[in-house]
């Protein structure tokens, strides 16, 4: 027998989905400047990242924590 799946209409979904909140984060990024530019190397551009590590909840870190651990960044 296969269980049965209720889902809750009072859970908001993005507040307990880092990943969720990150796309979105993301897409509303895109939108408002025009897309996230790319490197000749195919990696997102500076610009994108530091935004990133500025405005993306990162569990456990600061922005930072991310500049002092994380040599891609600088």
């Amino acid at each position: 027998m296969l269980p049965e799946i209720k889902l809750m209409g009072d859970v908001d979904v993005a507040a307990l989905s880092p990943l969720l909140r990150g796309m979105a984060m993301t897409v509303s990024y895109a939108e408002t400047q025009g897309g996230i530019g790319l490197t000749a190397s195919g990696a997102m551009n500076r610009k994108f990242v530091h935004w990133t590590a500025v405005h993306f909840d990162w569990p456990g870190y600061t922005s930072d924590d991310l500049y002092s651990i994380n040599k891609v960044l600088n």
